[in-house]
């Protein structure tokens, strides 16, 4: 089965009718105009939760195992789970009660998945539209823990980084065993941790809450043992880890401002840099700015989703008509602005898949954050789709792409 999209002709396309595009009603799908991907609505956050409602983030596979169900995150942090044709599962009076919004699928069982509430670890699974909580373990000593930010489960099902306190530790899922503690401070909090994520051999990638040599270590990679095993930049940056097509463990980044070189000829773009020593580098794919979020749940067919936003103020340009956007945004409009592209792990192809509509400089959770099923068949994205009447400071729906 073919991939949908189309290739990149290295042009700039500005979204058809980017001021009258009306988005579907929930449940129904509708055809990107400029690259004809199937799109479905999978929310609607405004009659259903009054709120903004999103997936988590890039770096987590808002798709479950069996590419049946979505994982979803209120404004508010409530967790929801919908199906791929936005029939609601678990409602968020139904979901449990969780202190981390990061809730990751099993690999184990497609109706379960890890969550976080007071200082212990627990396993809900889905039956009907009801969660059955199982406690795997309590984290004596603590009085809260988390699954942290941006984490998936591991790349063998059976392992997490757990925060609690100032410490993270490598926990077993099927043994109950936690591993050494290593001191990352307080979230955001006086340069200490900002995102943890776990690479495919178990080792934690730190990004620290602030940047530059003098008073941060920017970003970090730690051994299972919690010592560390490579200071990767000066500087923090969007990142993914996964395997290319070799299965050498590598991070997929945003750009590479410092330490290494930076492999696209324009400064921008994503590149890939190898885990292992000498952390060789090479450009995936270039363009002359960066502001993208990185996506590499797909390891085993190597497509790395990648979704680019307006990092800027309003008035820019992609900000709501008329009352923010820039009258001259359309000059302003640059190759892969506002789109969500597939690109493949050794480079040798540039599919360009959607453009995600989100007046993305408008509102935090606008920036669509496309994160890739873990089989490489569906893309979810969130956008506010110029949903400027709807009664709420901010705003953003879910949507869902079919690849193939």
């Amino acid at each position: 089965m073919g991939l949908c999209g189309e290739k990149d002709d290295g042009l700039v396309h500005i979204p058809p009718g980017f001021n009258d595009f009306i988005p579907p009603v929930q449940g129904n799908s509708y055809s990107d105009p400029q690259y004809g991907c199937s799109i479905t609505r999978l929310t609607n956050g405004k009659p259903q939760f009054n709120l903004a409602v999103h997936h988590q983030y890039s770096t987590i596979s808002a798709v479950n195992q069996d590419d049946t169900l979505v994982m979803l995150t209120t404004e508010w942090g409530q967790g929801a789970v919908v199906d791929i044709a936005g029939r609601m599962v678990v409602d968020t009076h139904d979901f449990p009660a969780i202190n981390s919004s990061n809730v990751p699928w099993s690999r184990d069982s497609a109706n379960s998945f890890y969550y976080t509430n007071k200082n212990i670890l627990y396993k809900g699974t889905i039956s009907s539209h009801t969660v059955k909580s199982t406690a795997l373990h309590t984290f004596a000593g603590y009085s809260n823990v988390a699954i942290p930010d941006q984490e998936d489960l591991s790349e063998d099902g059976n392992h997490l980084w757990i925060v609690g306190g100032t410490q993270a530790f490598l926990y077993s899922v099927s043994s109950g065993v936690t591993g050494v503690a290593v001191n990352v401070g307080s979230k955001d909090e006086n340069c200490g941790w900002h995102k943890i994520q776990i690479t495919p051999s178990n080792k934690m990638l730190v990004t620290w809450a602030c940047n530059g040599i003098g008073n941060s270590r920017g970003q970090e990679i730690y051994s299972t043992d919690g010592t560390l095993y490579w200071h990767m930049f000066n500087n923090s940056l969007h990142t993914d880890v996964g395997r290319d097509l070799n299965s050498n463990e590598v991070a997929v980044v945003g750009r590479i401002p410092d330490t290494y070189r930076d492999a696209c000829p324009s400064g921008g773009g994503a590149d890939i840099i190898r885990v292992d020593s000498p952390h060789t580098v090479s450009c995936l794919v270039d363009t002359n700015w960066a502001s993208a979020h990185i996506s590499y749940r797909d390891s085993s067919q190597g497509w790395v989703a990648i979704s680019f936003f307006d990092p800027d103020a309003c008035p820019h340009y992609s900000c709501f008509n008329p009352q923010h956007l820039d009258p001259d945004w359309q000059s302003a409009w640059r190759r892969f602005y506002e789109e969500i592209i597939l690109v493949k792990i050794d480079g040798s192809a540039v599919l360009r898949l959607a453009h995600h509509r989100s007046r993305s400089a408008e509102y935090y959770w606008a920036e669509s954050r496309a994160a890739i099923s873990r089989d490489g068949r569906y893309v979810v994205f969130d956008s506010n789709m110029n949903l400027a009447n709807t009664g709420l400071n901010d705003y953003a729906d879910v949507y869902l792409i079919k690849i193939r």
